[in-house]
């Protein structure tokens, strides 16, 4: 009766041994996932401790008069055709040259609208602030125009060939056309390139040198296109 009784007593010691070892292994279950979740949520909040952030961000290009616009030099009214774009560069995603033939789209950095329409209308609103022509017609407008300035973006991308010295290049062909009576004529027609420096390696960085590329590249246009109105010669060969 004894030797049943011990035996009982430590079958229950074992049972309670057991029952607190599962507890234990329980609990320890549950501190590792509440650490876990705890982890989870610090990386979260903290932007994964710096590391790329997989958020999709939108930019757009501005074009940012810094000095004065040319005096009036025509009297006529232009018309801007929508730029054509290389295909190369055709999409909103930011395009990066790694090597010499290798290049990559970011698809988490893109422009707002496509390049080709916005390069266009920045083009438009320069040229409607210059005071070179008489008017600059809006998009749709049927009035028959004195000039017509098509473009074709041939280049748009971020360099970073050279890590050491990055720059955003910008490369844009024009053909100024004149319209009379009934007779189109191309009366200039140049192509500009331009590569401004990125200070950083960051996108804000980046878009802020596309921009100063768009400027030069306006700015130079716009005194181009004085000389042609006021009977300048302009030397040959690309800006």
């Amino acid at each position: 009766m004894t030797r049943s009784r011990s035996i009982a007593l430590t079958r229950r010691s074992e049972r309670l041994e057991h029952g607190n070892a599962d507890r234990t292994v329980r609990a320890a279950h549950l501190l590792t996932f509440l650490c876990s979740c705890f982890l989870a949520a610090v990386l979260i909040a903290g932007g994964c401790a710096g590391g790329p952030s997989h958020k999709e961000q939108y930019f757009i290009l501005e074009a940012v008069r810094e000095d004065n616009p040319a005096r009036p030099a025509s009297d006529g009214s232009l018309q801007v055709h929508r730029f054509s774009i290389d295909t190369a560069f055709a999409t909103k995603n930011l395009v990066y040259r790694l090597g010499e033939f290798k290049y990559e789209e970011d698809y988490y950095r893109q422009f707002l609208i496509s390049p080709g329409t916005m390069i266009t209308e920045k083009t438009r609103v320069w040229l409607a602030d210059s005071g070179l022509f008489n008017t600059v017609l809006p998009v749709g407008s049927r009035i028959v125009p004195t000039y017509t300035l098509e473009g074709n973006i041939t280049a748009l991308y971020g360099d970073f060939l050279d890590e050491s010295a990055p720059t955003a290049v910008m490369e844009i062909r024009f053909f100024l056309v004149k319209i009379a009576e009934g007779q189109e004529s191309v009366v200039f027609a140049r192509t500009y390139r331009a590569a401004s420096a990125v200070p950083s390696r960051t996108t804000d960085a980046f878009v802020n040198a596309l921009n100063q590329s768009l400027v030069e590249i306006l700015t130079c246009l716009e005194a181009d296109l004085q000389k042609i109105f006021v009977g300048k010669p302009i030397p040959p060969g690309n800006t």
